[in-house]
């Protein structure tokens, strides 16, 4: 008898234990999803997603259709122009043509910092893709820093 009941008292324990659930103290708030902001053609099958949530900047890159790959970071914004338009930087004077700079400002910089990522074609001869993205490793980019992703 004192064998089951210390066999219940385990068993009810467990059960709390496990059946718990732990909340936020304010389960009223949730943050913004993903709110797709841009979408740009790459060659013939490859297509740019620019994705921001307020805070978050998202650079999606799709290849027929599937997701090939993504890169972002939190406590940045894409780059406008006086229009209101995302800034996507065209560069010619490469091996590889055409690559693109999509570049977004640090929020809370008060210096000015900049994250910029760095589209191009995995092959030199295939301009129509797959596509690479390469977040350029520095906080305040300029040409010279994306030249050694696509010279």
């Amino acid at each position: 008898m004192a064998k089951r009941i210390l066999y219940g008292i385990a068993l009810v324990m467990l059960v709390a234990a496990c059946g718990g659930q732990q909340r936020d103290n304010d389960t009223n708030q949730s943050s913004p999803a993903l709110q797709e902001v841009a979408r740009y053609t790459a060659g013939t099958s490859a297509e740019l997603r620019l994705l921001s949530d307020g805070n978050l900047s998202q650079l999606e890159l799709y290849y027929g259709g599937d997701l090939q790959e993504l890169v972002g970071t939190a406590n940045t914004e894409y780059v406008r122009d006086d229009a209101g338009h995302i800034v996507i930087d065209t560069l010619t004077d490469t091996d590889i043509v055409p690559a693109y700079v999509v570049r977004t400002y640090d929020r809370s910089s008060t210096y000015g910092a900049e994250v910029w990522y760095v589209l191009y074609p995995y092959r030199r001869d295939d301009p129509d893709g797959p596509w690479n993205i390469a977040k350029v490793q520095t906080d305040r980019p300029s040409t010279e820093d994306v030249a050694r992703y696509i010279d």
